[in-house]
C-alpha cells in the first residue's frame, strides 16, 4: 500500500516538485541494452549479406547454361542448321587452320575436337547439305563447309571447317584456281609446294578451318593462332621448313 510519509514517496514528491523526471525502469532497461541490440543488428545485416551473396552466385550457376543453350539454339535456327556426321576420311585427316599462307599442319580433325571441351557437335547448313547431295548423286567431289559447335557453360563456340576431297596438292591449287583466277597463283602458289611435301610425308590433309565464332561474333583472328594458344593444339608440320614436329603434344 502506498504510504505517503515513506522515504520513496518523499523522494517522490521532492523530484515532482522540483520539476525532475522521474526515472522510468523500462527505459533504463533498454538503454543498458543499446550495445547489445546494436550488435544483434550488426550480426542481423552480416548474415542477410551472406544470404544475398549466395544467392546471386546460384543464380549465376544456373542462368549460364540456360543462356548458353538458348544461344546455340537461336544461332542454329537463323543459319538453318542440321545434326551432321561428317566422313570418316575427314575426321582421321589432318588441317590447316590459315587460308592464305597457312605455316602449318594440325591433326588429326578428331583429335582437335577432343580438345574443346563441353558438348561438341557437328553441324551442316541446309542449302549446304543440298548442294553436296546433288553433287554425290552426279559423283562429284566437291569442298564443302561443316560447322563444330563446342558449348560451355561461359560461352558457344563454332569452328567452321571446309572439307577438301583432294588427293592431291595439285588438284587442291587446280580448285583454288577454278575459283581465284589468274590470282591463284599470288596467293595460293607458294603453299601448293609447302602441301606437296606435307603430303610426301604421309599427312593426308583433308581439310581446312576457315574461321571461327564466339557468341555469335565472327572472329577477325586466324584460327591458327587461337588453337596453338587458347587451346594448346600443337602442329604436327611445320609447312615454312617441311619437317614433322615430333611430338606433337596433345592436351586433354
Amino acid at each position: 500500500m502506498y504510504n505517503p510519509n515513506s522515504k520513496d514517496a518523499s523522494k517522490s514528491s521532492i523530484r515532482w516538485f522540483a520539476g525532475v523526471p522521474t526515472p522510468d525502469p523500462l527505459q533504463a532497461l533498454s538503454s543498458n541494452n543499446q550495445p547489445y541490440l546494436k550488435e544483434s543488428n550488426a550480426m542481423i545485416l552480416k548474415r542477410w549479406c551472406l544470404v544475398a551473396s549466395v544467392l546471386i552466385v546460384a543464380n549465376l550457376v544456373i542462368t549460364a547454361p540456360l543462356v548458353s543453350a538458348e544461344s546455340f539454339r537461336a544461332f542454329r535456327q537463323q543459319n538453318g542448321l542440321q545434326d551432321y556426321v561428317p566422313p570418316e576420311w575427314f575426321l582421321k585427316g589432318y588441317f590447316i587452320a590459315r587460308e592464305k599462307n597457312p605455316g602449318y599442319v594440325f591433326g588429326p580433325v578428331q583429335d582437335f575436337v577432343g580438345t574443346l571441351g563441353g558438348i561438341t557437335t557437328w553441324l551442316i547448313e541446309d542449302m549446304e547439305l543440298e548442294r553436296l547431295k546433288a553433287a554425290s548423286a552426279d559423283g562429284k567431289k566437291i569442298e564443302y563447309s561443316m560447322f563444330l559447335e563446342a558449348v560451355s557453360s561461359d560461352r558457344t563456340e563454332y569452328w567452321v571447317f571446309v572439307a577438301l576431297p583432294y588427293e592431291s596438292a595439285q588438284a587442291w591449287y587446280e580448285a583454288m584456281r577454278a575459283y581465284h583466277g589468274g590470282k591463284a597463283e599470288g596467293y595460293y602458289g607458294k603453299t601448293r609446294g609447302e602441301l606437296e611435301r606435307a603430303l610426301s610425308q604421309g599427312l593426308n590433309i583433308k581439310a581446312e578451318l576457315r574461321f571461327w565464332i564466339e557468341n555469335g561474333e565472327t572472329s577477325l583472328q586466324a584460327p591458327e593462332g587461337v588453337i596453338m594458344g587458347r587451346y594448346k593444339f600443337q602442329p604436327v608440320f611445320d609447312l615454312g621448313t617441311g619437317r614433322r614436329l615430333d611430338p606433337a603434344p596433345r592436351t586433354k
